[in-house]
């Protein structure tokens, strides 16, 4: 029998907006990857792409629009 890899984080689809004085940006869209155990994952990008904001929704700081996080 062959021996399933299941990933020790899964984060899928997730999409997040911010609405400031009637305007709405979308911060995060379609966000999926996986890490394995012992694997290590950079997120790298521009200042206010989105970085802290996803790191805040897989720590369960804040609840993204959709998506989710196994």
């Amino acid at each position: 029998m062959e021996a399933r890899t299941v990933m020790e984080l899964t984060v899928e689809s997730i999409n997040k907006t911010f609405t400031s004085n009637g305007s709405v940006n979308q911060v995060l869209k379609d966000i999926s990857f996986g890490a394995d155990k012992g694997e290590f994952i950079s997120l790298l990008g521009p200042s206010g792409c989105g970085k802290t904001t996803l790191l805040s929704i897989i720590a369960g700081f804040q609840k993204s629009d959709s998506g989710s996080i196994i």
